[in-house]
């Protein structure tokens, strides 16, 4: 992680944020003199100073009211985080970090795969849940862990212990290595990666792929998006 990422990084965890608008790095007379742009400096002039400082923590979006800057997450991660607070997708949309169209289209998506979850209030408010904070059925039956639920569980224990043992300690480890260190048939790996991704325990990042060999790029994975993912850094409970 670059200088100019561990600043940003630390603001949106101040900010308790995911992501922020490009144009408020301004604001900061540090970052200003690392960038080297002024305080009056536009957003196209901003991205060109601050690219080159981008290595895996942070990446730049086109949203609502033009460039962010946000966690190197999938635009999925951030709607679940942004939602999962429970605030309204209208008024979400007016400012974040993704159009408005290709937003809509995924938050519908999402809502048909059963990540997310609509609640109604008697007002006719619409609210938008993670799947993990939606209300429980009323008289619902809790049905007993079954053997392939205790499967899934320890398969994420055991990649979190890959995940220490290879990172020894550092935020982003590289997807493939965990791949080959465990050396499980694809479809077992892969569905781990996913049931950590859906619990928010993991975050997926992109990074940039021409840093790795072609069998590497092979190891690593893609998300719903036909997003290559690279690294993975495991969130704090």
């Amino acid at each position: 992680m670059t200088e100019v990422e561990q600043i940003i990084v630390n603001l949106l965890d101040k900010e308790g944020k995911d992501y922020m608008g490009l144009k408020k790095l301004t604001n900061h007379k540090h970052l200003r003199d690392l960038l080297q742009i002024k305080k009056d400096a536009d957003r196209p002039a901003i991205k060109k100073k601050l690219s080159p400082h981008i290595t895996n923590a942070i990446r730049i979006t086109n949203g609502y009211r033009g460039l962010y800057v946000t966690r190197n997450m999938s635009d999925t991660e951030l709607i679940i985080s942004s939602l999962g607070k429970k605030t309204p997708l209208g008024t979400l949309k007016k400012n974040f970090p993704i159009q408005t169209t290709k937003l809509v289209q995924m938050v519908s998506q999402m809502i048909m795969s059963g990540k997310l979850h609509v609640s109604f209030s008697d007002s006719g408010s619409v609210t938008y849940l993670k799947v993990n904070d939606a209300p429980t059925e009323i008289n619902k039956p809790q049905s007993k862990t079954t053997s392939q639920e205790t499967e899934a569980n320890d398969d994420c224990q055991k990649m979190k212990e890959a995940y220490d043992a290879i990172g020894g300690g550092q935020s982003y480890v590289r997807i493939y290595k965990i791949r080959e260190y465990l050396d499980w048939p694809k479809e077992r790996f892969n569905k781990t990666l996913e049931q950590l991704t859906k619990e928010l325990a993991i975050q997926l990042h992109a990074g940039d792929p021409s840093v790795l060999t072609e069998e590497q790029l092979k190891n690593s994975y893609v998300d719903d998006e036909q997003q290559i993912c690279i690294t993975i850094s495991w969130r704090k409970k």
